[in-house]
């Protein structure tokens, strides 16, 4: 643990876990507004779901895509390489429980596809229902993963505001 100085006179010394910490809680934060993004998204999708199953299907799926570029930006963060650009695939490298989601996820992303290609078609309800259940459940996921990444004292801190 080695302090470095600012730049600035009189700045101070600021230590290297320090500013870890507060990088980490930057992309924290970063993750949890791109999650709340990924919840309203579900959110609108839900409220359609009755009446523009369409349009519902599509911001369900944004949903699911933005929860899955979470988990993929971390990934990366961590990595020398970066993942694939396409969330799905990056998921199936990631491996265990997100390569799972994304191998679950095929026949809503050939459902949208699908969706893609006739303008007039509509989804099938059953995996509509489902594309809204396994999301909401998905992010509810993230968040938790979120949580748990914090380190011990920040993770106190927002179990307990």
């Amino acid at each position: 643990m080695t302090p470095t100085t600012s730049r600035r006179r009189g700045a101070g010394t600021i230590s290297s876990d320090a500013r870890s910490l507060r990088l980490r809680l930057a992309q924290l934060d970063q993750d949890q507004a791109d999650l709340e993004r990924a919840r309203q998204l579900w959110a609108q999708g839900r409220e359609l779901s009755e009446v523009a199953p369409r349009e519902a299907f599509e911001l369900v799926h944004r949903a699911a895509l933005r929860g899955a570029g979470v988990l993929v930006a971390r990934a990366n963060r961590a990595r020398r390489r970066a993942l694939p650009l396409n969330v799905w695939a990056a998921m199936e490298r990631m491996g265990g429980e997100d390569a799972e989601r994304a191998e679950r996820l095929a026949p809503l992303v050939a459902e949208r596809t699908r969706l893609d290609r006739d303008g007039s078609a509509l989804p099938d309800p059953a995996l509509l229902e489902r594309h809204l259940e396994e999301t909401s459940a998905h992010l509810a996921r993230i968040s938790q993963r979120l949580l748990e990444d914090l380190p011990g004292h920040a993770a106190d801190l927002a179990t307990a505001g």
